[in-house]
This record gives structure tokens, C-alpha cells and sequence, in this order.
């Protein structure tokens, strides 16, 4: 502890091994070397007294000082959270902001808004834990770091005014346009809506495609459909809110990326014609042909049953066994119910349109495999709601 080389006092600050008496603690943090008293305030393996605290605080190294304010076993007072956003170092001054366990009164508050950082700046912009004034929110919005901008619209306990929100829509920032198209809490114009769709930059134009609280005409949609970004193509075709024509709607169906074809598929407000239909179940990518099996609004037939049910991909055997409008025949049901995949079985399992007989039942009850069996159980309990109800089966068959 009285080592005259502040190095071999550091390593034995450093040293975790041995828990130091009050009167060594005392030397350590009293020592000349602030790297010695940094690595004493560093230690969590004792509780300091208020005078050690204040003094640490007010060290004359903002080193020292910064360990005190990451210590975070004592509650500050008012004087030393205040003076301590006021601190002339800035990694001190983020220490303190980075404190959870003080609520930042309106004062306090200004001071972190208005530090000459402005990261820290943005920092306190992104804390939850006041509410900030009209002028907080207004300077922000218009202050001179695009980033610090950025961070008060991305703030969501305040409502802008229309003054603020088209000067946002106007600010010289791709990143403050990005988080002002995010922001959902205002409807945008006609005139907003149609800037934001034609701005040069991609990711302002798919941004706005994204939103869905406005009306887009016919012109903005077909601009849209037949932009050069794949991206911006496929925000329009999810658009839940918009009605496509068929021709946009075919164009969606062929065209050479998976994810497009497979979002149209997937759109409910066309009638798909039997040569769209038959094209979809072939498509040769698998998600593609699940969404077209997937659908309801037509009739299957028997040749693209048997060939989805006959299909490669086991996801897309899944989607035709779970489709309730077409009857399995026998010789189906048996091969799904030796099926080597377990999905296969429960699909089939699921069937309402199956009655199966009690030794059927009884059998399947004793399968090794539990998911089997549950599945099984539910057979059971709709066999006995149908004999309760006065049906009686005519399906018998051994599995």
C-alpha cells in the first residue's frame, strides 16, 4: 500500500483476491495517482461512504470522476446528478446520462438537450423518462445535426403540427425523411404522399409504398407495379388496401422474382382463371406452389390432387392434405398413413371427411409416438361425439 511505485499500488488496487480493511480502502482512494484511485473506484467489494462518494465526484480526474459516476451502488443527490451533466468531460457527462436510477427533472433534462455534443445530445433525446417542452421538441427538430433531428421524430410522446411535419418532409436528410415516413401518428396530404412516392431515393420511395394509411390513385399504384426495385414492386403487391387490375395482377404472376409471384398468390381480390391456376401449382419454386394450394376460391382437379399429393416437397404434400374440398380416396389415405413423416400422419389424422372404426381407434391409441397419439385422441373423441349423435360408420379400414 506504501509502495513508492504507483504501478505496483495499481496491480494491488487491480487485485481481486483480498477484501482491503477501511483504512486501507481510505489510502487507496486518496492516492496521488489517478490511475490508482480510478482502479479503487472501480472495486465493488465495498460500500462507500457519502464523504468518499462527494469526493470522488469532485476528483480532480475526469477519469476518477467517471468511475464514481458508474458506480452504482449509492444514490446521487441532486447537486452531483446536476453537476455532473455539467462536467467539462464528455465521456463523465455520458456516464451520468447513461444512469437509470434518477428521474431527470425539466432542468436537469435541458441541460443533456443542449450539451455542445451532439451525440449527447441525441442520448438525451432518447431517454423515456421526462417529458419534454414544446420548445425542447421544436429546437430538436431543428437542430443542426441530422442525427439529433433523427432522434426527435423517432421520439413518439409528441404530436407534431403540420408545420413540423412538412418541414421534415423537406429536410435536407435521407435519414430524418426515413424516420418521418415511419412515423404513423400523422396522415400524410396528397401532395406528401406523391413526393414521397417520386423522391429519388429508393428506400424514401419504399418507405412510403409501406404505408397504409392513405389511398393511393391508379397512376401511383401502376408506377409502383412497374418500378426497377424489386422491393418497392413487392410493397405494393402485399398492399392490402388496394385493388389490382388483371393485368397488374398477371404480371404479378409471372414475374421472375420468387417473392413477388408468391405475394400476388397469396392476394385474395382476383378470381385466378384454370390456366393461372395450373401454372401456379407447377411453379417450380415450393412456396410458390404451397400458397396456390392453399387457396379456396377454386375446384382442383383430380390430375393436380394426385400430383400435389405426389409432390416432392413434403411442405407441399402438407398443404394438399389440409385442404378440406377434396376427398382422399383409400388408397391415398393408407400411403399418408405410412408416411415415414410424422406431419403426414397428423395431417391426415386432422381429416374430419375420415371415419375410422374402433379397432382403428384402439390401435392408433398405442402408437409409440406421442404426437401420433394425441392426434389420435382427438379421432376418438370425434368418433364418439358421432356414435352419441346416432351416426354409425360405413369406413372401415385397417391401418
Amino acid at each position: 500500500m506504501h509502495s513508492k511505485n504507483w504501478k505496483t499500488r495499481l496491480s494491488l488496487a487491480e487485485n481481486r483476491r483480498f477484501t482491503p480493511t477501511p483504512e486501507q480502502l481510505e489510502i487507496g482512494l486518496t492516492d496521488a495517482s489517478k490511475f490508482v484511485r480510478k482502479a479503487w473506484a472501480r472495486r465493488a467489494d465495498f460500500t462507500p461512504t457519502p464523504l468518499q462518494i462527494e469526493r470522488g465526484l469532485t476528483d480532480k480526474s475526469e477519469f476518477v470522476r467517471k468511475a464514481w459516476a458508474l458506480r452504482m451502488d449509492f444514490t446521487p443527490t441532486p447537486l452531483q446528478i446536476e453537476r455532473g451533466l455539467l462536467d467539462t468531460d464528455r465521456e463523465v457527462r455520458l456516464a451520468w446520462r447513461d444512469r437509470k436510477d434518477f428521474r431527470p427533472t425539466l432542468k436537469q433534462a435541458e441541460i443533456g438537450l443542449t450539451d455542445v455534443d451532439w451525440n449527447l445530445r441525441r442520448l438525451w433525446v432518447q431517454r423515456t423518462d421526462y417529458t419534454p417542452t414544446p420548445e425542447q421538441i421544436e429546437r430538436g427538430l431543428t437542430d443542426r445535426e441530422e442525427y439529433v433531428r433523427c432522434a426527435w421524430v423517432e421520439r413518439m410522446d409528441w404530436t407534431p403540427t403540420p408545420e413540423q411535419i412538412e418541414r421534415g418532409l423537406t429536410d435536407s436528410s435521407e435519414w430524418v425523411l426515413r424516420a418521418w415516413a415511419k412515423r404513423m401518428d400523422w396522415t400524410p396530404t396528397p401532395e406528401q404522399v406523391e413526393r414521397g412516392l417520386t423522391d429519388s431515393r429508393i428506400a424514401i420511395r419504399w418507405l412510403w409504398a409501406e404505408r397504409s394509411d392513405y389511398t393511393p390513385t391508379p397512376e401511383q399504384i401502376e408506377r409502383g407495379l412497374t418500378s426497377s426495385q424489386k422491393s418497392i414492386i413487392l410493397s405494393w403487391m402485399t398492399k392490402t388496401n388496394i385493388q389490382l387490375n388483371l393485368e397488374q395482377i398477371e404480371r404479378g404472376l409471372v414475374d421472375e422474382d420468387i417473392s413477388i409471384r408468391l405475394a400476388c398468390a397469396k392476394r385474395t381480390d382476383f378470381t385466378p382463371t384454370p390456366h393461372q391456376i395450373e401454372r401456379g401449382l407447377s411453379d417450380d419454386n415450393d412456396s410458390v406452389r404451397i400458397a396456390w394450394a392453399q387457396r379456396t376460391d377454386y375446384t382442383p382437379t383430380p390430375e393436380q390432387v394426385v400430383r400435389g399429393l405426389s409432390d416432392a416437397v413434403k411442405e407441399v404434400r402438407l398443404a394438399w392434405l389440409e385442404r378440406s374440398n377434396i376427398p382422399l380416396t383409400q388408397k391415398l389415405i393408407e400411403k399418408f398413413m405410412h408416411s415415414p413423416h410424422i406431419e403426414e400422419i397428423q395431417a391426415c389424422l386432422n381429416r374430419t371427411d375420415i371415419v375410422w372404426d374402433a379397432a382403428d381407434i384402439q390401435r392408433g391409441l398405442k402408437h409409440e409416438h406421442k404426437d401420433i397419439r394425441e392426434a389420435w385422441e382427438m379421432v376418438a373423441q370425434r368418433h364418439n361425439n358421432m356414435l352419441s349423435d346416432g351416426y354409425d360408420s360405413e369406413l372401415h379400414l385397417s391401418i
